[in-house]
Parts: C-alpha cells; sequence; structure tokens
C-alpha cells in the first residue's frame, strides 16, 4: 500500500486553478498556502477534484511562530492514498479569523473548538464555536506563545497538631 504525498503534477494543475496558491515545488512534502478569503472554496475543489479526491480531513492544528498564526490542514485520499497539507497564514494579533472548514469537512467541528480554546482563533461560519477544555470565563488561549498562567489558587496549609 503506497501512502504518498500529492504529486507535482497535482500541485500543478492546482496552482493554475488557484493563482494566489503557494508552495515549494523542490520540497518532498511542500505545504500549499492559500489565504484565508479562499479556503473555503480551496477545500472543496481538494475534495471534490477527481485527480485529488482528498475527501478526509484529518487533522486540523494551529501553530504560534510568535510574528504570524498558521493552520494547519492535513487532507488524506482514502482512494489514491496521498496526502496533502494546506496552510493558512494569520496575522499576529489579538483575535484572528480565518473561515470555518465544517461546511466542507463536518467533522472538524471539535478540533476548530479546540484550536479556539488554545490558541484563541476564531472560526467564522462555525455552528457551535465555544471551548472544550477551559470555562467560558478562563483568560487567555495556552497554546499561544504569550500566554501569561494564573496564579495557583490560594489554598491554606493545615498545620497538624501533636506531632
Amino acid at each position: 500500500m503506497r501512502n504518498d504525498y500529492a504529486s507535482s503534477e497535482a500541485l500543478a494543475a492546482l496552482k493554475i486553478a488557484f493563482p494566489n496558491a503557494e508552495y515549494d515545488a523542490e520540497a518532498s512534502h511542500p505545504a500549499v498556502y492559500i489565504g484565508a478569503e479562499e479556503l473555503t472554496v480551496f477545500l472543496t475543489f481538494l475534495r471534490d477534484d477527481r485527480a485529488l479526491q482528498l475527501t478526509r480531513m484529518e487533522n486540523v492544528t494551529a501553530v504560534d511562530w510568535k510574528d504570524r498564526y498558521e493552520m494547519v490542514y492535513h487532507l488524506f485520499s482514502p482512494t489514491l492514498l496521498h496526502w496533502l497539507t494546506v496552510k493558512v497564514t494569520l496575522a499576529h494579533e489579538d483575535a484572528p479569523t480565518v473561515p470555518s472548514a465544517t461546511a466542507v469537512f463536518p467533522g472538524v467541528e471539535f478540533e476548530e473548538r479546540e484550536v479556539y480554546d488554545l490558541m484563541g482563533i476564531t472560526f467564522t461560519g462555525h455552528p457551535d464555536l465555544r471551548r472544550v477544555f477551559h470555562r467560558d470565563d478562563f483568560v487567555g488561549h495556552p497554546l499561544r506563545k504569550d500566554f501569561v498562567p494564573p496564579p495557583p489558587p490560594n489554598i491554606p496549609r493545615i498545620r497538624r497538631e501533636g506531632i
């Protein structure tokens, strides 16, 4: 069973269909960068295109690079047994936003909520965007580089008598 990355021919065809898409053609596993405004159309194309058939969203995550955020989408074709990584660069600001991929891949709903909770990236059009791990009143996003954890709770020590 082969498990390759999308071919250079497929990447070249993507560049024709989406002229704003960028990738390093020399890399063995180039990530395709697309603008946030084109993300939903791009993911739909990857899913529906007969030459790609990237019908499975394997993973959605985000990275804080201090000067920018990157949304990372790992797609797989169970039919053609190939992968593609799609990235969206977002400005490093307090409230970065990107369109939700749930309209194209409904199964990413929970992963987008996780990214929202831990990184603070808002997904416009998400059907139920709320925190997963933290209370609604929790301040901050723990996976951001600038996150300052809250102080531990003040628990009084109990002194044992008679020892």
